[in-house]
């Protein structure tokens, strides 16, 4: 059965426990990536980029970024990088963040649809992600996504489904 975009927004959950019978692929990875190619950015100036790290070699390096346990068993990352200096400019600020943050929604979304497991990674040591990927100094790593296929023992059991009600968020004025 195929989900409506509605029931994957509502029933989208962080996952942080992955199947370690079930390694990722390129193929699998693609459509994710061809989600946060396709999200929007500020005047189109589209930012960013994006590093796969699916090689258990280079995913063990990767876990040096991280103090979380649970981070060192996802069987793929997908780091999300932005350029500032390409980004959309206001006048206080660039629209970097945003614009990463649009694209993993995208990829997040998709993940869901294709009945995979995924997780923002936010707090990590950017300085050791840009050593270890070669990332130069007008880019900066923003956002890490977790992405494996969800281990069915822990399904249901992951994520907090408490949100704010919508009169705790909207004001119509």
């Amino acid at each position: 059965m195929t989900k409506t975009l509605d029931q994957i927004i509502s029933t989208r959950r962080t996952v942080r426990h992955f199947d370690a019978t079930k390694p990722m692929t390129r193929a699998e990875l693609m459509p994710i990536l061809e989600a946060g190619r396709l999200a929007p950015s500020a005047k189109n100036f589209q930012p960013l980029r994006f590093v796969v790290v699916l090689s258990e070699e280079e995913r063990t390096k990767l876990h040096a970024v991280s103090q979380q346990p649970w981070f060192y068993h996802a069987p793929s990352y997908i780091v999300i990088i932005g350029d500032h200096d390409k980004a959309w400019q206001r006048p206080h600020c660039d629209l970097t963040y945003v614009d990463t943050s649009i694209a993993l929604t995208h990829m997040l979304l998709k993940a869901e649809d294709m009945g995979l497991g995924a997780t923002t990674v936010a707090a990590f040591d950017q300085e050791i992600c840009r050593e270890l990927l070669q990332i130069p100094e007008h880019e900066e790593p923003i956002l890490i996504l977790a992405v494996g296929h969800p281990d069915p023992a822990f399904a249901g059991k992951e994520g907090n489904p408490r949100r704010k009600t919508m009169e705790e968020l909207v004001t119509f004025i």
